[in-house]
């Protein structure tokens, strides 16, 4: 924003012997003086503090996002979009919209980084929103917990995929006997309760004869649940709460994969492809992802955590890691740390960083902001800038040339 400037028209008369020289100053936004028309006039040409280059307060709301202040303090911003919209990217705090504060964006198409379908404003992963602003279905391998048997979305168990032979079935109901759906461990499921038929509690009434007959999956003729044959005359399969002998190293007979035991009945490990959900994050073996790999810079670290600038540790490839999103303290959101030129204003160390190494700029390469007496001249602002405070020389005090007047003529 161009600086208004108020011309008064003052005039300074200084009598120097036989020579009068006379000078002009103009009064102007920028003078660290308060004049009529201004709110604050704080002298410098940073349009993101306080006092913004129009000499006007700096408030929630005018467009200009302040880099003054750090998190906590009264008056900062994260952002300002200058609206009253609520629902786009910054909200009317001037906090930066994210997922999980409790406000719907409206502003983007599905698809698009940061779209929400909801937003419930908790990290409550279990519920009807998930913690990704995605809502929760049936299938999405999520257990909602927050809906009641009988009431619309309730799940009993959700492994995330479509397969009905397993312990859960697609509608997130857990398989059972008599709902004439063949799952682990039953030898027939004829889906009622009739003990007279060839299906009797989900066992062939002939089972355990050594002979498999029509209706039985299996028969071998004895009682081990732990050989490729269950004693209820069903194959041995994942899911079955039996442990396969030589194939099996788990099986607690659940329709929850990303427990200790998963649904392919394997020892949940750190790489293994399914993120564990049934610890907490100060428990031995949590995961906070699992790309089915232990490679670092990948996104999902060799212990299963997620590689992000921002989490507070400092991963691979990262220089720094301060666990927050503020770009203006020392580490940036980049995670290296700040440094002058990098075109980030560093607050509490710099004035100004404009990624350039120019020194008749606004901003110097030392990461101050121009000023005159600077010993730096300012390019289309400045005549003159000899570093001193002598207003007696070829360079005024004002960075402007001086000019002896000879006797009876007037300076202009």
């Amino acid at each position: 924003m161009n600086r208004r400037q108020l011309v008064l028209g003052v005039f300074v008369i200084i009598a120097c012997g036989d020579q009068v020289v006379v000078r002009e100053t103009k009064a102007s936004c920028g003078n660290e003086r308060l004049e009529t028309g201004e709110e604050c006039d704080d002298g410098n040409t940073l349009n993101t503090d306080d006092c913004s280059n129009a000499c006007e307060r700096g408030v929630c709301g005018d467009g200009v996002t302040r880099t003054d202040l750090t998190v906590g303090e009264d008056g900062f911003e994260s952002c300002d979009d200058g609206n009253d919209n609520d629902l786009d990217g910054c909200t009317t705090s001037c906090t930066a919209a994210a997922c999980g504060d409790g406000l719907l964006r409206t502003d983007l198409s599905e698809g698009a980084l940061g779209f929400e379908s909801c937003d419930d404003g908790n990290q409550v992963e279990t519920d009807s929103c998930r913690v990704d602003c995605s809502i929760a279905r049936c299938g999405d391998g999520v257990l909602r917990d927050d809906v009641q048997a009988g009431d619309q979305g309730f799940e009993a168990c959700d492994d995330g995929n479509d397969d009905d032979s397993d312990t859960c079935l697609t509608t997130c109901l857990k398989a059972r006997c008599g709902d004439a759906i063949i799952g682990p461990g039953e030898g027939c499921d004829d889906g009622n309760e009739d003990p007279t038929d060839d299906c009797n509690n989900c066992e062939p009434a002939s089972c355990g004869d050594g002979v498999p007959q029509r209706g039985e999956r299996c028969d071998d003729g004895n009682d081990v649940d732990t050989d490729d044959c269950l004693s209820t005359c069903a194959p041995a399969t994942c899911g079955d709460h039996m442990i396969w002998e030589d194939h099996e190293e788990c099986d607690d007979g659940n329709a929850v994969a990303a427990d200790a035991c998963t649904g392919r009945c394997e020892v949940a490990i750190c790489g293994d492809a399914i993120r564990r959900r049934d610890l907490e994050p100060e428990d031995a073996g949590y995961e906070e992802c699992d790309d089915g790999n232990l490679d670092p810079a990948d996104g999902c670290s060799e212990a299963c955590l997620i590689e992000v600038c921002g989490n507070g540790r400092i991963d691979f490839e990262e220089e720094c890691d301060d666990g927050n999103r503020i770009d203006t303290d020392a580490c940036t959101n980049a995670c290296v740390p700040a440094r002058c030129g990098d075109g980030i204003l560093l607050i509490g160390e710099e004035e100004c960083d404009d990624a350039n190494v120019a020194d008749d700029d606004a901003c110097l390469n030392t990461c101050r902001a121009a000023r005159c007496g600077d010993a730096q001249v300012w390019n289309e602002v400045e005549a003159c800038d000899d570093g001193n405070r002598v207003n007696t020389d070829s360079c005024s005090n004002a960075c402007e040339n001086s000019r002896a007047c000879d006797r009876g003529s007037a300076c202009v």
